[in-house]
């Protein structure tokens, strides 16, 4: 995703499993990413509230301590120019959830990558 003299996109990743953020942040970053991570609800928010220059946020639907749908206000307060995917092993029951895309655990690396591709070729940044 990454050219030559482009600027890296900042990428917040709000991921509890360490297997699954290793390895997200390290193919993220090989994409071109700069990548933040935080392993709780409680984490994130204190990035988003000292950094507000994320293109990106990737929220885990499930965390230990709540649920990455919880944090979307919070992102869309300090962060509104950011893409917003919520990554989910189960899925959204039933309601709308407010952001631009919805991934699935467990589907191929590529189709997250090429998801934020689409998000942010119109982007500014």
């Amino acid at each position: 995703m990454k050219t030559s003299g482009t600027p890296r996109r900042s990428l917040l990743l709000v991921e509890d499993d360490p297997a699954n953020w290793l390895t997200l942040s390290a193919v993220l970053e090989d994409a071109g990413f700069a990548v933040a991570v935080a392993e709780s609800c409680t984490q994130a928010a204190q990035l988003l509230e000292r950094r507000t220059q994320y293109d990106v946020v990737l929220l885990d639907w499930s965390l230990g301590d709540g649920d990455g749908q919880g944090l979307i206000p919070l992102v869309r307060s300090q962060v509104p120019a950011a893409k917003i995917v919520l990554v989910s092993g189960r899925g959204p029951s039933g309601s709308r959830v407010p952001v631009d895309a919805v991934f699935q655990k467990g589907a191929q690396v590529g189709e997250l990558l090429a998801c934020l591709e689409r998000l942010l070729r119109d982007a500014p940044g």
